[in-house]
């Protein structure tokens, strides 16, 4: 996989400044062609897991490096992990949440609405692309705090009240955000899964670097690991989850007895 495309978005991916320099060129050439310009001071140059970006020029010009940027409103950082991303999503959402107070408070607005005004505005933009998300203690945290927060002023309640978080779930007939991630996730797995195995996307998924060698300490949690934890949880290996996934009611009554036992837990 050597290039993301978008609309009039273009994402190169090369293992050497080498090779994306001359992706780089041959990209120019080919726009020039057919009347087409780079914008120089829209692109971005990152270097995942390094601090400083791989210096890359279009004609005289070079582009900036940076740590981190946003693109399809994603921020995707030079650390190839989501806490960046999740932290701007959380205080954008905080910021919207706090804009309707007003609704929130209200008494003439009964409950139903206003969680269906909360599912629909709020949380979406919270857990955009949270299918690709790994899943780390940290990163559970910051989701649930939200959430019950959220939730909390909905409901009127006040830290005073000494009402536990599994109380404020059920009065509201909720899981806990990080849950709806986990469900999420074990969807779009399940869609992957039954794609032919020459598409990318199933690639990808099953995809490990040949002759690489990792940092020295413990390794980073990706992706893959996650779902193999999830895997556990429903008592499927990685094989056994292939097979579960050709029969789609089935995968969807494991994946809402998993959660649902995870929540209930």
């Amino acid at each position: 996989m050597t290039d993301l495309d978008f609309a009039d978005d273009l994402a190169l991916l090369s293992h050497s400044a080498t090779t994306l320099q001359q992706m780089t060129d041959r990209l120019n050439t080919t726009a020039e062609k057919v009347g087409l310009r780079i914008s120089c001071e829209k692109s971005k140059v990152s270097t995942v897991g390094a601090t400083t970006a791989t210096p890359t020029t279009i004609g005289q010009q070079t582009l900036e490096g940076v740590s981190e940027f946003q693109y399809l409103g994603s921020i995707i950082s030079t650390e190839s992990g989501v806490e960046v991303d999740i932290r701007a999503r959380i205080g954008k959402e905080a910021s919207t949440f706090q804009r309707l107070r007003k609704i929130w408070s209200s008494h003439s607005i009964n409950l139903n609405t206003k969680l269906r005004l909360y599912m629909s505005i709020v949380i979406p933009t919270v857990l955009h692309a949270c299918e690709t998300w790994k899943s780390i203690f940290n990163i559970r945290q910051k989701l649930d705090v939200f959430h019950q927060r959220c939730l909390r002023t909905i409901l009127g309640i006040s830290w005073r009240d000494h009402i536990s978080n599994d109380e404020v779930l059920r009065r509201v007939d909720l899981g806990s955000l990080s849950e709806i991630v986990r469900q999420r996730r074990l969807r779009f797995a399940g869609h992957i899964l039954r794609l032919p195995e020459n598409r990318p996307a199933y690639k990808a998924m099953n995809w490990l670097p040949d002759n690489s060698k990792r940092r020295p300490g413990r390794p980073t949690k990706t992706w893959r690991a996650t779902f193999k934890e999830d895997l556990q949880d429903m008592g499927l290996t990685w094989m056994g989850a292939r097979r579960s996934v050709s029969d789609r009611p089935k995968w969807r009554k494991l994946v809402a007895r998993c959660s649902g036992r995870n929540w209930r837990n």
